[in-house]
């Protein structure tokens, strides 16, 4: 456990050090730093983890690559076509639609605490790199990624893949942020990353790996409700956190361009509608459980952490 804790204070080390950086070639090296680092988190005990691991490092290998052939043949060339292989290189790091392939693939072999890592940590080199320089296309990717990340979800029954679709729906709108300069991007990631790490803890702990085995338990209601809200924020539903990171989204895309703003917006309320329908077993509950609910909500400490939310967006940009 200590190994792996240590091993996480390197991967912020090599996110310190990219950000403090002006070198394409510091960048590539933060980047593989940061991957031989991840592999050994991921190791556990489930079956398929060895493949799991090669998988992983394989397409990351390759899409590193990639990467450092485009910046090399930039310095002497400075082609389109390189500085679209630069761009593919970020977007099959960042597993946008449509290189999310890799990522869906690994989700059952990996357990919910190396994709928490995966789904925000890993994510910050990548968009960091990305938000350096701009290409048009890179609004198409933001808008697909923002609606058919809401789109797959629907039908979904495991919870890492909808956690995964969920990352790639957020994804554009941090890829929006980053194409109108502004330094939100990074407060979003925070905020998206406190709400991950929150529901990954919760489904690791009570072992929900899929929807029906949190429906159909009848015990462990507080979770339930807990899981309810943390999924609704994720969705952008008002007044939980998300809304506010995505409200504030909204005022500050508005000022560059509404067609964006549009689409992001319709992409939130598939997510709204898709996670409401999705959790509505939880809403039929009788009133002896309510009773019991609000009686028991102020002996836990993360109950009322989930529902003042809301404070930490505000703490979150006096300090940014």
């Amino acid at each position: 456990m200590f190994f792996k804790n240590f091993l996480i204070w390197i991967i912020i080390m090599t996110i310190s050090i990219t950000i403090s950086s002006n070198s394409w070639f510091m960048y590539w090296l933060m980047m593989e730093l940061n991957l031989l680092t991840f592999i050994p988190i991921m190791n556990s005990k489930k079956k398929n983890n060895s493949n799991c691991m090669i998988t992983y490092f394989i397409i990351q290998t390759f899409s590193s690559t990639v990467f450092l052939i485009s910046i090399l043949n930039l310095n002497i060339f400075n082609l389109y076509f390189f500085n679209l292989c630069l761009l593919i290189s970020l977007m099959i790091k960042l597993a946008i639609i449509p290189f999310h392939f890799w990522l869906t693939h690994l989700s059952e072999m990996i357990d919910f605490k190396s994709l928490f890592l995966i789904l925000t940590i890993q994510k910050f080199i990548p968009l960091f790199i990305l938000s350096l320089f701009f290409m048009k296309i890179i609004i198409l990717f933001a808008l697909i990624s923002s609606i058919f990340g809401s789109i797959f979800v629907i039908n979904l029954k495991s919870f890492k893949k909808i956690l995964i679709f969920s990352s790639i729906s957020h994804q554009g709108w941090m890829i929006s942020l980053i194409l109108v300069k502004s330094n939100f991007w990074i407060s979003y990631l925070i905020i998206y990353s406190f709400l991950i790490y929150k529901i990954t803890y919760l489904l690791n702990k009570n072992k929900f790996n899929f929807t029906n085995s949190m429906f159909f338990n009848k015990k462990m209601f507080l979770e339930k409700i807990s899981f309810f809200m943390l999924m609704l924020s994720l969705g952008g539903m008002p007044p939980f956190l998300g809304f506010i990171a995505k409200m504030i989204s909204i005022i500050i895309i508005m000022n560059n361009n509404n067609i964006i703003i549009l689409i992001l917006i319709i992409s939130s309320i598939i997510n709204i509608f898709i996670y409401l329908r999705m959790m509505s077993p939880i809403l039929f509950i009788n009133s002896i459980n309510l009773k019991n609910f609000f009686k028991n909500t102020f002996k836990y400490k993360n109950m009322l952490l989930n529902m003042n939310m809301m404070i930490t967006i505000f703490a979150i940009n006096l300090i940014i």
